[in-house]
């Protein structure tokens, strides 16, 4: 038996936007329709590197999901330590099984997978949510994931884009590497990101809230995407989702209990989790989304299971077609 082996690298060379936007709108259709499993991750923690910082102690997080005789478990180690260290935060591999022989069928590094099927899902987001007039982008960090999100914006015709970093270098070297055509201009507050863009993706690892009620304008789609699955982390204030109109999750379940952003709204009583929306609820037509041109919307994004179950499939086959990656034998 053989299991196909792909690195973080070749799957960025294989992953399309377009194509992974198309994938996952249909896992999450087959989740809001019930041909899709997608059960809450338990987190596996460490001990603490300091009694002091308990909350950021290491933790592993194996996510979960099937759909279409398929099978993945993604491990995902997240240790926020780690950028004191000047060491990635996150890594993550990806195994996916044909569910009825348990067959392992690849082998996926996680590094450019998760970050690919994140920014496509905002993207997805987006097309469902946003107004259709207006196309600035706004960003709330200039990371790897930031860039991601521009690149898969680019697809939806967002060629203007306004960002914010603590540092401002940062916004320098995503500038330098958008994709042509693409301009992008530097705000010096979060707020002016938000007076100058129709839509605003908050890519950061923030432990406190940099945005609040009152920087958001009407009419605003705002994709919350930077936070890890962990629900002290938050970008968002509770003001925020009180005063939004709609607030779509990827899957309730998941976000009620990983997502700072929801936990601490629904705690605050700013949210109520029955006024939660599935993203698959608006690709199938069962929710109709923005109801007028100044609705304010949310997309809360903490990752699931079944994003990665569509994404690997995707890029296996591809690796496949095309003859790339490795076959590793796992038993004689």
């Amino acid at each position: 038996m053989t299991t196909l082996a792909l690195t973080s690298g070749e799957c960025e060379t294989l992953l399309d936007h377009r194509l992974v936007m198309r994938a996952l709108a249909s896992a999450h259709a087959a989740l809001s329709n019930g041909e899709a499993t997608q059960p809450r991750p338990t987190m596996l923690r460490a001990e603490a590197d300091s009694p002091d910082e308990p909350l950021l102690a290491a933790a592993v997080l194996p996510m979960t999901a099937s759909w279409r005789g398929l099978a993945v478990v993604k491990l995902l180690s997240d240790a926020p330590l780690n950028r004191r260290r000047g060491l990635p935060a996150q890594r993550s591999t990806v195994a996916l099984f044909d569910a009825a022989t348990a067959e392992c069928l690849a082998l996926i590094d996680g590094m450019a997978l998760t970050r690919i099927r994140t920014a496509s899902a905002t993207a997805l987001a987006t097309s469902l949510l946003a107004r259709p007039s207006g196309r600035t982008l706004g960003l709330i960090g200039a990371g790897a994931l930031a860039l991601e999100h521009v690149r898969a914006h680019h697809h939806l015709g967002y060629d203007e884009v306004v960002a914010w970093s603590r540092t401002g270098a940062r916004v320098e070297r995503l500038a330098e590497r958008v994709p042509r055509g693409v301009s992008v201009h530097a705000a010096s507050t979060p707020a002016e990101v938000f007076g100058r863009a129709g839509v605003v993706c908050t890519v950061t690892p923030s432990v406190q809230p940099m945005v609040g009620a009152a920087d958001v304008r009407p009419g605003t789609h705002i994709n919350a995407v930077g936070s890890p699955p962990r629900p002290h982390f938050r970008e968002l204030a509770e003001d925020v989702l009180s005063r939004a109109d709609l607030v779509v999750v990827d899957a309730a379940d998941v976000a009620i209990h990983e997502s700072g952003n929801i936990s601490a709204a629904v705690a605050a009583g700013s949210l109520r989790e029955c006024d939660l929306v599935e993203l698959g609820d608006l690709v199938i037509g069962k929710h109709s989304g923005r109801a007028r041109d100044d609705d304010i919307t949310v997309f809360n994004s903490v990752g699931v299971g079944l994003q990665d179950l569509a994404t690997a499939e995707l890029v296996a086959s591809r690796a496949r077609d095309l003859g790339v990656g490795r076959e590793v034998a796992v038993r004689a």
